[in-house]
């Protein structure tokens, strides 16, 4: 009795001075009272070990696509002759990546002085802990602002139909593995596979409005599966031939499955970016504003905290085989600021990526459209009137004639053999247009 009643004493002084951990102090006299008293302490304290949020996936890394991959494709691509076998209508992309990166804050915790303030016990109350108590209050401060090494693996697959040259069917999958040299209790593996329509609205010669929608499925190590609906509005505009700006706003309605989302949070994405190449070198900026709303679903959130996230990224790309355009190697740095959090273990602090990695891309374009184009304009040219205009020079029988009487019955101008070589017309643009599409898909 005595020893619960010391414990329950402990625990209540543990308590004082932090807020997050105030609400579960019982009252001493209670002997099951003390019992739930140090259950909480130990609930408490596995919370701070085991963060709040996805350890180091970030919300745009588990996003299925972007706009950045999709039009870096326009600029970089392998264009694999075997896919052109496939229908015309059928696209294809494929990027696999390997990074090593060092990161500052793997745990996305707030600082250590937060931390101390927050979570550490007064010197008097410290020293009626234990030893193993102790050394856990030490273990979680300790968690804060370590760097780690992490090794990512990111294979991503779309493929999809082109109904028409403007709107899309697709089909998204990829994978993310992380291995961290140290805190390997933050090692996960990303799976996730969606589905949806896309549209293309053309806003005068040049800029593009993508609409696209998303139904989605991630599965996660360690955490609980998720539906997502993704509906997003992209527009890119390009300044010159290499350069492209872009913005996009995205929203993430999660819930547990298709039929009740959304029930466990709303997340809004707000992205744009700038994107140039020139000569086997790439560079993009883009920056992102990640909002997370999970305290109106109450008990159906799994993480009862709202958050805000900054995301800055900068890259730089260079191709490193002429004959395989997309093979490239790449540095990366990730500012990353949390916020409006209440210092939530998982959803706080600031943290710092910098990655280095090969990617290699290809693709297979959809080209049904294209060579349907190709076509009308040639039969526009087959159908086009062959007499020359009045007051043309040309040296065929008849020039010399006045139209009204260049007619098959009557008798045309006598002339000699014809040459046996010619020199071969031109062919006309659409034609040009035709040769130069097929070459374009014979490539490798």
């Amino acid at each position: 009795m005595h020893s619960l009643y010391i414990l329950a004493l402990v625990a209540s002084l543990v308590f004082v001075g932090n807020p997050a951990l105030a609400q579960i102090a019982p009252s001493v006299g209670n002997t099951s009272a003390a019992q739930r008293a140090s259950e909480s302490f130990n609930t408490s304290v596995t919370q701070f070990q085991t963060p709040a949020g996805t350890g180091t996936i970030l919300p745009t890394d588990s996003l299925p696509s972007l706009i950045v991959p999709a039009e870096r494709s326009a600029f970089e691509n392998f264009h694999i002759k075997v896919l052109q076998k496939l229908p015309p209508k059928f696209y294809a992309t494929g990027t696999m990546e390997t990074s090593l990166r060092l990161e500052t804050n793997p745990y996305q915790f707030p600082t250590k002085r937060t931390l101390i303030k927050q979570f550490l016990p007064q010197p008097s109350q410290m020293r009626l802990l234990n030893s193993f108590q102790q050394g856990q209050i030490y273990d979680i401060i300790g968690k804060a602002s370590v760097p780690n090494l992490v090794m990512r693996l990111l294979p991503n697959v779309t493929g999809g139909w082109a109904f028409t040259p403007n709107t899309r069917a697709t089909v998204n999958y990829f994978m993310i593995r992380d291995q961290l040299s140290h805190s390997i209790v933050l090692n996960t593996v990303v799976h996730s596979l969606s589905g949806g329509i896309q549209h293309d609205f053309r806003i005068g010669s040049k800029a593009n409005l993508l609409a696209d929608f998303q139904c989605r499925e991630l599965w996660q190590l360690h955490q609980q599966p998720v539906f997502d609906f993704l509906p997003s509005l992209s527009f890119s505009y390009p300044l010159t031939d290499r350069t492209l700006m872009y913005t996009n706003v995205l929203m993430q309605l999660r819930g547990k499955g298709p039929f009740v989302s959304p029930n466990r949070e709303i997340d809004p994405f707000y992205s744009f970016g700038l994107i140039h190449q020139r000569n086997g070198w790439f560079f993009s900026a883009s920056g992102t504003l990640f909002q997370a709303f999970r305290e109106p679903f109450g008990k159906s959130a799994i993480v009862r905290q709202d958050s805000y996230t900054w995301i800055a990224t900068f890259e730089v790309a260079r191709r490193v085989l002429k004959s395989v355009p997309g093979l490239q190697a790449f540095a990366r740095v990730e500012p990353i600021w949390n916020f409006h959090s209440n210092n939530t273990p998982g959803l706080a602090g600031m943290d710092f990526r910098l990655f280095t990695g090969l990617r290699f891309a290809a693709a297979k374009k959809p080209i049904g459209s294209l060579v349907e184009q190709i076509r009308n304009d040639l039969r526009e040219d087959v159908e086009a009137p062959t007499s020359p205009p009045p007051g043309s020079n040309s040296n065929g029988p008849g020039a010399m004639l006045i139209q009204s009487s260049a007619i098959a019955d009557a008798k045309q101008t006598i002339h000699g053999p014809l040459p046996e070589t010619q020199e071969p017309e031109e062919p006309s643009v659409a034609t040009a247009s035709f040769q130069s599409a097929v070459s374009d898909d014979e490539q490798f």
